[in-house]
């Protein structure tokens, strides 16, 4: 691509760090800024101005996501992906791909990778009890070579870091050193040992390291906030003391510092690399100002000169709203997600998020929209959920699976179990190959079931695992003492951590904010986030706000009951002619449309065959489409009349 045209339709800001000279730069790339866009231009824009060799090129990301997403961009701009092109990928990418480079010359064999570190953990615990919590363990250890903290010297750095854990540090310790000490008996490498590895190699062999250097000699470096002191280190052994490195991060985002990152390494970069330029992106893209302010006042506790700004137009006001314990509030959030779907578009469930801080909250707010006909995109499925599937797990083959279904629909008051049952009915409807028992059923659910969930439904997720994302409308739940911030913090480096996770969570969103609390959570005190203070306090000194919020809550309430109203009779009509059709061909009303399906029906209103197909099932489409599409038009038909009155 022309190198003018990369520039199309920047900021003077975009467009001054695209331009920029080829020595070190550091851009603070706000929320929402466009920081990727203005990543991959540079890197474009360096190549198409022949001041960047393209073989020569690294840029360096935190996530394989990340990573795909850089090559695809970069793609669509005209630079190739193919040996001759730029190198993309993750520190630990990066890493393995050197090594491998280094030890195939040098003829030495390749250790193995650990590819189930859980089992490697636990047997270097031994019979210690946490030998059982492999997870937590590994965060640990993970912690402490991010870093650089050896088995014996960890004890101290986890008491001078303030390290909550379950276990002495000093058992930890011996734990983390059986784990080194197994991995070089079996000649394994974790994901760690890959960066560390070559990061020996480059200082103990000057040849190795000035070889790395020549092949990587314009190095980028995305969401550099986030780089721990080992990450840190492999990208000063590429760099050695040559200034071309363009550097992209945000402070405000900087919330990984549990897991080991060191915000300070990149806020110190301007200090360490000598004649570097510091750039910024200040203009929000993403949300609006309502949701911007909020986020502010949040994010001034830790940074009071913080400097960014909406460039979108006004929206509706965030709604602050607290609840009376754990199930009212999951009842409010199911509120405010109609409230939402009900404002129109294609497909509201898909740009919709709920974000809590910890995964435990997930549950009761999962089942609450499974209960109440929203469709739910979760990683994490509800204890009650994962029972069910247990439950019909022991069929033995398909008659059993079909009586476990028909007595849970017939007995059973749980909204979860029902949905598994009517997920049972689907899966007998489909042609399995191999046997059809509750094993396979299980698998399916895992397999498809999910799948199909996931494209469509809300997701619900932790605040770390939306950095990085944005939604059109999002719930922010929990926002409590305790959660935000959350209970384990302690040093102010922990507490300030947890305002910028706070703000990132706020920051998801782009259009619609609602942010709940409780007043007890588990039969404990809890209560609005003093981090709320602020901004609820604007919210609520706003006449023209309040009278929006209650304005657009009583519009909701009328919406929700129209569209239940709407929705009843579309069921109603479909359920006749189930109860007709079934008659006729003398089976059972579930064995032509399940309830599952029939409300699937209702809710993504199908216009095809194939439309349809994808909710039933290719073979009961070809049957039912007639019948079932001409009802859903007739009644899409008398609605679109009747609102037009």
């Amino acid at each position: 691509m022309d190198a003018d045209q990369l520039l199309h339709g920047m900021d003077a800001d975009q467009r001054t760090a695209v331009t920029c000279p080829e020595t070190a730069t550091v851009l603070h790339a706000g929320a929402g800024s466009g920081k990727t866009r203005v990543l991959t231009h540079r890197i474009a824009y360096r190549i198409a101005t022949a001041t960047a060799d393209p073989q020569r090129v690294l840029a360096i990301t935190f996530t394989r996501e990340a990573a795909s997403e850089l090559r695809q961009r970069l793609g669509k701009l005209g630079v190739t992906r193919d040996s001759q092109s730029v190198t993309v990928g993750t520190f630990h990418a990066i890493s393995l791909s050197l090594l491998r480079q280094r030890l195939a010359d040098t003829h030495k064999p390749m250790p193995t990778i650990v590819h189930n570190r859980s089992v490697l953990i636990s047997q270097a615990a031994g019979d210690h009890p946490m030998a059982s919590r492999p997870r937590e363990l590994l965060v640990e250890v993970d912690w402490a070579h991010a870093r650089l903290v050896s088995p014996t010297n960890y004890a101290q750095a986890a008491k001078r870091h303030g390290r909550y854990t379950i276990a002495p540090h000093n058992e930890i310790a011996t734990i983390y050193k059986n784990y080194e000490q197994l991995k070089l008996q079996r000649n394994t490498l974790d994901l760690d040992d890959l960066i560390s590895r070559v990061v020996e190699a480059m200082r103990l062999d000057n040849a190795y390291a000035q070889a790395v250097r020549w092949r990587y000699r314009h190095i980028f470096v995305d969401e550099a906030q986030d780089m721990n002191p080992l990450q840190y280190e492999l990208f000063e052994a590429i760099r050695g003391q040559r200034q071309d490195v363009f550097i992209v991060g945000d402070p405000m985002q900087a919330i990984y510092g549990w897991n080991g990152a060191e915000k300070k390494l990149f806020d110190e970069l301007p200090d360490k690399i000598r004649g570097t330029t510091v750039l910024r992106l200040p203009n929000n893209y993403r949300c609006t100002p309502e949701i911007l302010s909020a986020a502010i006042s949040i994010a001034k506790a830790v940074e009071p000169d913080i400097d960014v700004r909406a460039i979108k137009a006004s929206a509706k006001p965030v709604v602050a709203r607290g609840f009376a314990d754990v199930e009212s509030e999951a009842l409010g959030v199911v509120d405010y997600l109609w409230q939402y779907a009900n404002q129109g578009g294609a497909n509201p469930w898909r740009s919709a998020a709920v974000l809590v801080r910890t995964n435990i909250q997930s549950e009761t707010i999962v089942d609450a929209l499974v209960k109440h006909g929203i469709p739910v995109r979760t990683s994490r499925p509800s204890k009650e959920l994962t029972s069910a599937i247990a439950d019909a797990s022991p069929s033995r083959n398909r008659d059993e699976l079909a009586t476990w279904a028909a007595d849970v629909l017939a007995e059973s008051e749980s909204d979860i179990q029902r949905w598994v049952a009517e997920h049972v009915q689907a899966f007998l409807k489909t042609d399995q190959s191999g046997s059809v028992d509750g094993r396979s059923f299980s698998a399916w659910m895992r397999a498809t079931a999910a799948d199909q969930r996931s494209t469509e439904g809300v997701e619900v997720l932790t605040f770390h695992s939306a950095k990085g994302r944005e939604w059109d409308c999002v719930v922010v739940a929990g926002c409590e003492d305790g959660l935000m911030p959350h209970a384990s913090a302690i040093s102010q480096d922990q507490i300030d951590e947890e305002v910028r996770l706070a703000y990132v969570a706020l920051t998801r969103a782009s259009q619609q904010l609602f942010v709940t609390w409780c007043e007890t959570r588990k039969g404990r005190s809890a209560g609005r986030s003093q981090l709320l203070g602020e901004m609820v306090t604007k919210l609520d000194s706003s006449a023209d706000a309040a009278a929006a919020t209650n304005s657009d809550r009583t519009a909701a309430k009328q919406t929700t009951a129209t569209r239940r109203a709407k929705t009843k009779s579309l069921e109603d009509e479909l359920r006749a002619w189930r109860s007709s059709r079934a008659r006729v061909i003398k089976q059972p009303a579930t064995s032509v449309l399940s309830e599952f399906e029939l409300r699937q029906i209702v809710a993504q209103l199908p216009k095809t065959p194939s439309d349809l197909a994808k909710i039933v099932g290719q073979m009961p489409a070809n049957r039912i489409a007639s019948d079932v599409l001409a009802i859903v038009a007739g009644a899409e038909k008398r609605l679109s009349a009747v609102a037009t009155k």
